[in-house]
């Protein structure tokens, strides 16, 4: 699948789910209904939230790509063994949550499995990535 399907797929989601947040009963009996307060918006997209690493392993010296996405306020994102390079977003501000950013494997890095993480709100989000010997 081409990317511009991927993006028109991606809109249609996010549409999908901007409708669902907003939409009121159409039972005129119902008690929201009634309210004449104006309707809240909520985004609510489950597994938006995410952070990834490619590849996910490096000798030390190698350079990686992170990959993050946040809805919420997002936190340092942190590794014992990698140099983690500014995150930006889209040259254009579209989705300004979803940040991209490169990090180098630390020349003193030992070899073993060690985790990635960011906080984003009150979650956790978290990648492993694995050092190999250079």
């Amino acid at each position: 699948m081409s990317v511009r399907t991927w993006v028109v797929v991606a809109g249609i989601v996010s549409l999908g789910v901007l409708t669902a947040a907003c939409a009121r009963p159409s039972d005129p009996s119902s008690a929201s209904s009634r309210t004449t307060e104006p309707p809240q918006l909520r985004i609510s997209a489950p597994g938006v939230n995410a952070l990834t690493v490619s590849p996910e392993q490096g000798a030390p010296g190698s350079a990686v790509s992170l990959d993050l996405a946040c809805l919420d306020n997002l936190g340092a994102v942190r590794s014992p063994v990698l140099d983690i390079g500014a995150l930006r977003g889209n040259p254009e501000g579209h989705q300004p949550w979803h940040l991209f950013g490169t990090a180098t494997v630390r020349s003193d890095a030992a070899p073993g499995r060690y985790r990635i993480s960011a906080t984003c709100g009150a979650t956790t989000l978290a990648a492993a990535f694995t050092v190999v010997r250079g």
